[in-house]
């Protein structure tokens, strides 16, 4: 019984994985790349980016670049993008590299739907390092959560919700 519902499952997400995949070389506001969550939470902020810059074109980053992930064409601001799953026991971000001018932090829930989401535009958190591992998230639903050191500020994600629809 085990083995047919490990069996089904792992056809499910094969199948999930393939049609983010195709969707991922047509469709423009959704990243290349095979960290779906990640690609999920960039899409989700490439969308806000959108609506909060209606006239600006907006660009990826290649796969090299670790200081951002999107890029506002006009104003030449970046934007890193951070995405962690209510799946994450320890909701541990990935590394946070310096060269961005705004970081988006995205809590996604486990049907990866927004419930967290904030916006940090200061650069000082890094002090004289280069980059900030370790660091925790906040949990939508306990605001005493999340690193001290990241001034994550309002939860925006009813805002990115409307935006994105969902």
């Amino acid at each position: 019984m085990d083995i047919y519902n490990i069996s089904i499952a792992i056809e499910g997400y094969a199948k999930a994985y393939k049609n983010l995949e195709a969707l991922q070389k047509t469709v423009a506001s959704i990243p290349k790349g095979d960290q779906k969550t990640g690609c999920i939470g960039e899409y989700y902020s490439y969308r806000y980016l959108q609506h909060t810059n209606p006239n600006s074109l907006l660009a990826y980053g290649s796969h090299s670049e670790k200081g951002w992930d999107i890029e506002i064409k006009s104003s030449g601001l970046r934007v890193q993008v951070k995405t962690v799953s209510a799946y994450s026991k320890t909701r541990t971000i990935s590394p946070i590299h310096k060269g961005w001018d705004i970081l988006h932090i995205l809590y996604l829930n486990t049907a990866l739907k927004p419930e967290g989401f904030w916006v940090v535009k200061d650069t000082s958190i890094f002090g004289n390092k280069n980059e900030l591992k370790s660091r925790k998230c906040k949990k939508p639903t306990n605001p005493n959560t999340g690193s001290k050191d990241i001034p994550f500020g309002t939860n925006l994600v009813k805002q990115l919700t409307e935006i994105i629809g969902t």
